[in-house]
């Protein structure tokens, strides 16, 4: 008799396989009106049951309930409108207690396969620990240990490798701290007390989209804004933004022109300052005195004004030194 393959259950369904709920859109018959069946007869004093109960509000009245009229909608819309407002948790030590119940799982079919091969050990020469397919007649309990574990393994590595990703996303800096803090503080009541709490946890917020960014280009930043900078803005889009409170978006290409003019500024300065200053200094100590300064200062506005790594930072600076002290030593002589 040729055994009978079993159908594999998995622990997790895919929602294609889940039933539907009773009250659901798919299982409810909708009537179709034919075309001798008439509709309902309008209100006679033209104006709808729906409409009665609509109440119109003014917008005074609409400022006053932020929770009506604004809520997540508008919470929502402004968050996706800039990277530096979209922070969100990642909940790590939800995601480490599932994992260690998921494990846990494995561990209980571990057992209980390991089990299984000690018992097959101590039957006759029927029963087999090298065959799948006996195990179908002899051991269908090991078969189905298999089979949810091939389902169960998988989603268990996905788990990790998804979390893993999110473990690498960088926490959510002050700067967008602040801004979340802001926003729900400017906007008292839109969301409910309770449910706005996930702002306090900054250790386990992170930013959705995060983007490495100089110091100098948060300083251009924060200077414009004081001041209007009105040249660094994007032009403002109602679909995409809130216009309607102290939001201000500033343009990433921008900054970045701004920035890059800066640096090129700098960087001319920095090399020919020290060589006009050492051409009419003649003394060894007072010339190796300028370039340590230069150094130094050199190394300070390189990580100041870019995001390279410390030993790029390093790199560049050994480049510098070297160009002044060729100059130094074509001075001396």
């Amino acid at each position: 008799m040729n055994p009978s393959v079993q159908n594999c259950t998995y622990p997790h369904p895919s929602p294609a396989n889940r039933p539907l709920p009773h009250n659901s859109l798919a299982q409810q018959q909708v009537p179709l009106r034919g075309p001798q069946q008439h509709p309902q007869p309008q209100n006679p004093f033209g104006q709808s049951n729906r409409n009665q109960n609509t109440q119109q509000w003014t917008d005074e009245q609409k400022s006053g309930m932020p929770w009506k009229f604004q809520g997540y909608k508008i919470l929502s819309k402004w968050m996706a409108s800039d990277d530096d407002f979209f922070v969100v948790r990642r909940f790590q030590s939800l995601n480490a207690h599932t994992l260690l119940y998921m494990q846990d799982r494995l561990v209980q079919y571990e057992d209980q396969l390991n089990t299984i091969h000690d018992n097959v050990e101590a039957k006759n020469e029927k029963h087999s620990n090298g065959s799948f397919r006996r195990d179908l007649i002899h051991e269908p309990r090991r078969d189905q240990i298999l089979c949810e574990l091939s389902s169960l393994l998988h989603y268990y590595n996905q788990y990790i490798d998804t979390f893993s990703r999110i473990r690498q996303r960088p926490r959510a800096d002050k700067r967008q701290l602040q801004n979340l803090a802001n926003e729900l503080d400017l906007k008292i009541g839109m969301i409910d007390k309770k449910e706005a709490q996930f702002a306090s946890h900054h250790a386990d917020l992170m930013s959705i989209s995060p983007t490495s960014v100089s110091p100098l280009v948060r300083f251009l930043d924060t200077v414009f804004g004081l001041i209007g900078g009105r040249g660094i803005r994007v032009k403002r889009d109602e679909e995409s933004q809130i216009l309607d409170d102290g939001a201000r978006y500033a343009s990433n290409s921008a900054l970045s022109n701004l920035s890059t003019g800066c640096i090129i500024f700098l960087g001319w300065v920095m090399l020919l300052g020290p060589l006009w200053w050492l051409e009419f200094v003649n003394k060894s100590v007072y010339r190796l005195a300028i370039i340590t300064g230069f150094m130094a200062l050199f190394m300070v506005m390189m990580s100041a004004a870019t995001v390279h790594r410390p030993f790029e930072v390093v790199a560049a600076s050994a480049a510098y030194a070297a160009v002044l002290m060729v100059f130094m030593q074509i001075g001396g002589s």
